[in-house]
């Protein structure tokens, strides 16, 4: 599935074709960039469309130069952020293996 794919708070000097396909391909396939992107007409974020498997977990976060980008995708629905898999929510992970109950030295009021 082909799906546009923004890194928040990117920093203006890596608005490079080469850096961004890159990043791309980390998560799936590097299909094409945002127009305003390509051309660095906005600072707030970079865009870029991207073919990602829906069957296995999406990336949250690149490391870049020492520090964590993080990736927003675009009009996906229901992403479990326990497992990073499409199609259910963390509350209903069939993967996540952990005990929703308190432990013995939790109280509760």
């Amino acid at each position: 599935m082909v799906v546009w794919v923004q890194f928040p708070a990117f920093p203006v000097h890596f608005y490079h074709k080469d850096i961004l396909f890159s990043l791309g391909n980390m998560l799936g396939r590097e299909i094409k960039l945002d127009y305003h992107t390509l051309h660095q007409e906005r600072a707030k974020f970079a865009r870029i469309a991207v073919e990602v498997d829906l069957s296995k977990p999406l990336i949250p976060r690149v490391w870049l130069d020492g520090a964590w980008q993080y990736v927003e995708y675009e009009n996906i629905p229901v992403v479990c952020f326990e497992c990073g898999k499409v199609g259910h929510t963390s509350e209903n992970c069939p993967s996540f293996c952990r005990s929703r109950q308190p432990d013995g030295d939790s109280a509760s009021i």
